[in-house]
Order: C-alpha cells, then sequence, then structure tokens
C-alpha cells in the first residue's frame, strides 16, 4: 500500500478551523487505500504553549500522527516582516494595476527578497525546523504529499524542498499574503493544486499566470453530526420556531455588519424573526441586549446540527472563503442562504447552485433578507436545488476518486 502524507500546522481532536477539519477529513477518508501520514506541529490553539501536544507519533481514528516541537524566532517577527514584505508590495500593486499577469507569463517564478521571506517565515509561531528536515529527508518515501493551505509554514517549507511530491490544497483567500515571491516559486512548481472551487482558481490564475502548475476542482466533503433532540435543543436556547441563524466565532472580522443590519430590517419591515448567533463570542464585540437576539455561546456538534435543520435562512457574512462549509452544510439540509456579495467564492456558488442569494450593501442585505424570508416560493425551489449542488460537486463519491486519481498519477 502506498505511504502519502498531510502537512498541516495543527491537527487533532478539539481543534475546528476549516483547514484544519479539512485536512482532517480527507486524510480520514482516504485512509482505506493508501498508508496516511499527517505531519504537523505541537501546537493546539496559537498563543497557549500550555496546551500543547507531546511531540512525537500517535494513531488518531487510523492515521499515524507526527508531531514536531515548534522553534520560531518570534523575537524578530516585525523586524522580519518588514525586510520580508517588499516583493509582496510590489507584486501586489502590480496586481491591483492589471500588470500581474501579463508579467507572470513572461517572468512566472520570482527570487526577489527570497531570502528575507524564508527568514520571515521561519518567526512565524507554527514553524517547526525538525519538520522542515523531515521532509528533506524522508521526502522519496512518500507517493504524495498534500500540503493544506498555501500561507501555513508546513506547506512553505514543504513545497519548496519537494515540489514534485506535491498536491497543494492552498484554501486561498484574495490576501495580500498571497502575493511573496515564495509563492510565484510554489504555485509555478509544485505537481498539481486542488482548488476548491472556480472562484478560488480564477483568483490564483490571475496572480499566477499561464505558468501555474496543472489544476483542477477537488474540493471536500461535508460531515454532519447527528442532531440532537430538537425540543431539548429549542428549550435549552429558548429558540423560536422561525429565525434567521450566523454559526461561527462571534468576532468583528468574522461578522461584520449582521448585527446592525438585521435590527435595521426589524424596524424597517416590521418583522418579528429573531437572529440565532451559534459560536463563541470575542472580546472584541459586544451583543446588544435586545430580545430580537439570541447568542447561544459555542454548542456542540450534535446540538450545531439541529439548529441549522430547523433555520429558516442562514447568513454568512465573511469575504474571505476558499469554500465555505458551512454553506454546503446549509444546503445539503435544505436551508436557503444569504452570502455577502464581496466574496467571489460564495457568490459563484450562489449563480451555480441556484439554492443562495447574494448582498452587495446593507440595503441590499435587508432586500434579499426580505424577499427570502416572505417568498414561500424562492424558498421551495431553493430548498429542491441545494442538495442536488452539493451531491453533484462536493458529496464524497465526486470528492474521493478526484484525488485518488492525483496521487496515482504522480
Amino acid at each position: 500500500m502506498k505511504k502519502i502524507a498531510f502537512t498541516i500546522f495543527r491537527y487533532g481532536e478539539g481543534i475546528f478551523g476549516g483547514a484544519e477539519a479539512h485536512c482532517r477529513m480527507l486524510a480520514e477518508r482516504l485512509s482505506p487505500y493508501y498508508r496516511v501520514e499527517v505531519l504537523t506541529t505541537t501546537l493546539r490553539q496559537p498563543g497557549h504553549p500550555e496546551l500543547d501536544f507531546p511531540a512525537g507519533e500517535s494513531l488518531e481514528n487510523g492515521v499515524l500522527v507526527r508531531r514536531f516541537e515548534t522553534r520560531a524566532d518570534g523575537a524578530h517577527y516585525d523586524e522580519l516582516r518588514r525586510a520580508g514584505s517588499k516583493a509582496r508590495r510590489i507584486r501586489y500593486r502590480l496586481d491591483r494595476l492589471g500588470l500581474l499577469t501579463p508579467l507572470a507569463a513572461i517572468h512566472p517564478a520570482w527570487s526577489l527578497n527570497e531570502e528575507a521571506e524564508r527568514r520571515f517565515f521561519a518567526t512565524h509561531e507554527e514553524y517547526a525546523p525538525t519538520l522542515v528536515e523531515f521532509i528533506r529527508r524522508h521526502k522519496q518515501e512518500y507517493a504524495a504529499i498534500l500540503p493544506v493551505c498555501y500561507y501555513y509554514t508546513s506547506t512553505v517549507f514543504t513545497a519548496l524542498d519537494a515540489p514534485e511530491k506535491c498536491i497543494l490544497i492552498p484554501t486561498a483567500h484574495p490576501q495580500k499574503q498571497l502575493y511573496f515571491s515564495i509563492f510565484s516559486q510554489i504555485f509555478t512548481r509544485v505537481a498539481h493544486i486542488a482548488f476548491n472551487t472556480p472562484a478560488e482558481q480564477r483568483l490564483c490564475r490571475r496572480i499566477f499566470g499561464r505558468h501555474m502548475a496543472p489544476s483542477s476542482i477537488v474540493g471536500v466533503g461535508i460531515e454532519e453530526a447527528r442532531p440532537a433532540d430538537w425540543d431539548e435543543v429549542r428549550k435549552r436556547f429558548g429558540l423560536p420556531e422561525r429565525y434567521i441563524l450566523y454559526v461561527g466565532r462571534l468576532h468583528p472580522l468574522k461578522i461584520c455588519n449582521v448585527i446592525p443590519d438585521f435590527l435595521r430590517y426589524r424596524e424597517e419591515y416590521g418583522s418579528d424573526i429573531r437572529l440565532v448567533l451559534v459560536g463563541p463570542v470575542s472580546p472584541e464585540i459586544e451583543i446588544p441586549e435586545d430580545p430580537g437576539i439570541i447568542a447561544t455561546g459555542a454548542v456542540g456538534e450534535a446540538e450545531k446540527s439541529t439548529i441549522i435543520r430547523h433555520a429558516t435562512v442562514m447568513v454568512n457574512p465573511s469575504k474571505m472563503e476558499s469554500l465555505s462549509l458551512l454553506l454546503l452544510e446549509a444546503l445539503e439540509n435544505r436551508i436557503p442562504m444569504l452570502v455577502n456579495g464581496a466574496c467571489e467564492v460564495m457568490k459563484d456558488h450562489c449563480k451555480l447552485s441556484g439554492a443562495a442569494l447574494w448582498y452587495d450593501n446593507a440595503r441590499d442585505f435587508r432586500k434579499k433578507l426580505h424577499r427570502l424570508l416572505t417568498d414561500e416560493k424562492l424558498r421551495s425551489d431553493m430548498r429542491e436545488k441545494g442538495p442536488v449542488y452539493v451531491r453533484e460537486n462536493y458529496a464524497w463519491e465526486v470528492v474521493i476518486p478526484k484525488l485518488r486519481a492525483l496521487i496515482e498519477s504522480l
């Protein structure tokens, strides 16, 4: 049986980040076909070294996990960030001027400021030099290496040292970090790039040009917990029959203007609909004491599954997604969704599925929300289309054969 490895900066039970969940699901789903390993660090929660996993090996759900100690040069982070950002700033400005794509056709891989960038990435908290060394010494043992999330140092150094072995799963967003010189080398030299969506693929093709490595849309499936009893969940959190639902971390950068826009909607339309916010509350945000808003805090997976299944409409205000597992889960459960049109990935989902709407501004949010809440025929049509879209594009029966074919092609 062939051996493959995933690289990710943290991995394990109780870690629920998007890229981390993506990695875990793929690793476990491929374990019947390959000897699967995950090469990761001891980090459990950044900024809290007392919670770190022990270094070494463990077997978790059929996957061999190798954890390596981090040893970052954090004391020089700010200094090296400034020194290492020169080429990134230049490439970003060229893209804003529409010049980066044609320039990439002539000069695809940049080396400008490369050493400064390497030093900067070595200051990141998740940098594990022994993991980097392990890849260098053992890369030939693996039929394929699958780094997850382009910006993690485990991805950067793995893809630089073993590009011919790499099927990169970038989970890329339109962020300034994507413009480092190092990524022009990685995205043009790896064996293959497995994107989540056409929008993510278009973004990277614009930045890295026609010399970008071979790529395809692979994606990932969803895994839903068995739902908890609705009556118990409803009673525990005081949930109404009809509600708008947001699921995720309650942080100003995540939830954007959903709360004030919702309150304005209720004022404008005189609706009695309520807003339910599910997820941990960051200290940076203050939830208004309003009877129309219910904040549950963090909930278990079974409770979350139940709350999603009984929502009237779900909202995702994020501008930064490479896929949105939450959107797929909503569509699979026949829940119409309203998403931020500033996110091209989710806007694509709307166009391709017919099971979600996007909004362009606060006024449009209120208008589209009212339409979703009052147009029963529209909601009925969307409920029918959602599961079809997920099954045809992101069912495990679609995703895993694609990924296996890529692994076998190396």
